[in-house]
């Protein structure tokens, strides 16, 4: 009898029939005869707990899918983030962290080489006497770089001296930087260097 007096509470309660009470608490003891209201007749709301299994499971995969597919997109942005970073650490990583030489240094390496050379051999002929030489060098850089030794003059005068200079220069390439214009365009240029021997 008790069990079919809760059962009937739960039919009750499930249908809206219950009137409100100040109270709030309906025990089983309770008249449920004066706690019907019949006031307004409200549709019972049946509860349907034979669901199929088929239902439960897909909305199961669809909750898994959407966490899957939440997951998903947080790693993938960690990963592109990482990505970036990789690239922006590699970009910011000069390969070769020596600076590149100035001409004028090319230059002054090139031609304490060349005077070191005519000290060992051309300065020991007895047709170079004992002075002080001031050599002028003519020389062209081209559009790449590659120099071109055009004329060499002595002050004082030796045609020996002069043309041990210019075979030296002509046997020892010299390649300086690309001498460029207002537009950043290579351009080819004369110039003149001066070598100072001297044979004691």
């Amino acid at each position: 009898m008790q069990a079919q007096e809760k059962q009937s509470l739960k039919d009750l309660l499930f249908s809206g029939k219950l009137k409100k009470d100040s109270t709030g608490v309906i025990r089983s003891t309770d008249d449920l005869s004066k706690k019907i209201d019949t006031s307004t007749k409200k549709e019972a709301q049946s509860v349907n707990t034979n669901a199929p299994v088929a239902n439960v499971q897909q909305e199961n995969n669809a909750v898994i899918s959407k966490t899957a597919l939440t997951a998903n997109v947080v790693a993938s942005g960690i990963d592109s983030v990482t990505t970036k970073a990789d690239s922006a650490a590699t970009v910011t990583v000069p390969a070769n962290t020596t600076p590149a030489k100035s001409n004028t240094r090319l230059l002054k390496e090139y031609t304490d080489s060349v005077v070191k050379s005519l000290h060992e051999e051309a300065l020991k002929s007895k047709q170079i006497k004992k002075n002080t030489y001031y050599l002028m060098v003519d020389y062209e850089i081209d559009t790449d770089g590659q120099v071109t030794f055009t004329n060499v003059t002595s002050t004082p005068e030796n045609s020996f001296l002069q043309a041990q200079v210019k075979q030296t220069l002509d046997s020892t390439p010299l390649r300086l930087n690309p001498v460029t214009d207002s537009n950043n365009q290579a351009k080819k240029v004369k110039r003149k260097q001066q070598i100072t021997v001297t044979k004691d």
